[in-house]
């Protein structure tokens, strides 16, 4: 009797903690699911955005500087950044993009600060937003303000977006979401929080862990009934 007693309340130990951690994962993940892309969405498709300063994060004054020298909202600079870097100067892409705002060579030589050679230049903070705001603002003049399309041409090329005459690639697709979130997260807090900052990154992918999450869940509620059913 030990034995089956023992393994009915480990069953339903089991159970609980799966519903509970299915739970838990839906209500930290729910607002980064509903909520931030239904506002990044808006965002994105406003034309017309009042400046937000940041605080809070790496190099803030230097991005509000360098957005307010290119008439830009500094939470959409920020954002960009904390897209492509997590705010490391010395981050460097697979493609030769460096720096906070990973820029990919060509892109670089358009916009760099006069003077400044891509290395040791690019890993300097405050040149590699100049030049990113520079190139970010560039973008927006070329698709006539069109936020969706800057991004995307600021991640895929001006090429590639006026070819396909949109947002071209599912990869170019994640990144302005991820872009779009963050600067939901700025404009509505002026800051992005150590978790917020992890979740940033991968966002476009939440949907398909939170969807694993519960089937995981309901997988080993399955599987306890199922044991607990045998040993009766």
């Amino acid at each position: 009797m030990t034995g089956p007693t023992t393994l009915a309340l480990l069953s339903r130990l089991l159970l609980l903690v799966a519903c509970g951690a299915s739970l838990a994962v839906t209500a930290v993940l729910g607002r980064w699911l509903v909520l931030a892309p239904q506002g990044a969405a808006e965002l994105l498709a406003a034309r017309a955005v009042p400046p937000r300063p940041v605080h809070g994060v790496p190099f803030a004054e230097e991005v509000n500087q360098a957005a307010r020298r290119h008439g830009l909202d500094p939470s959409l600079v920020a954002a960009v950044v904390a897209a492509e870097s997590d705010f490391q100067p010395r981050a460097v892409s697979r493609k030769g993009a460096r720096g906070l705002m990973q820029l990919v060579p060509v892109a670089w030589r358009e916009a760099a600060p006069a003077g400044c050679r891509p290395d040791p230049c690019a890993f300097d903070p405050t040149a590699n937003l100049e030049a990113g705001s520079r190139y970010l603002r560039r973008m927006l003049d070329r698709f006539g303000g069109n936020v969706q399309l800057a991004l995307a041409a600021y991640n895929a090329g001006p090429g590639a977006v006026a070819t396909y005459g949109g947002v071209p690639f599912r990869e170019t697709s994640g990144y302005v979401l991820r872009v779009g979130v963050a600067w939901w997260e700025f404009r509505r807090t002026g800051t992005l929080r150590p978790l917020p900052r992890v979740l940033v990154r991968f966002v476009d992918r939440l949907p398909a862990a939170t969807a694993l999450s519960g089937l995981a869940a309901c997988g080993l509620a399955a599987l306890v009934v199922w044991r607990a059913g045998t040993h009766r």
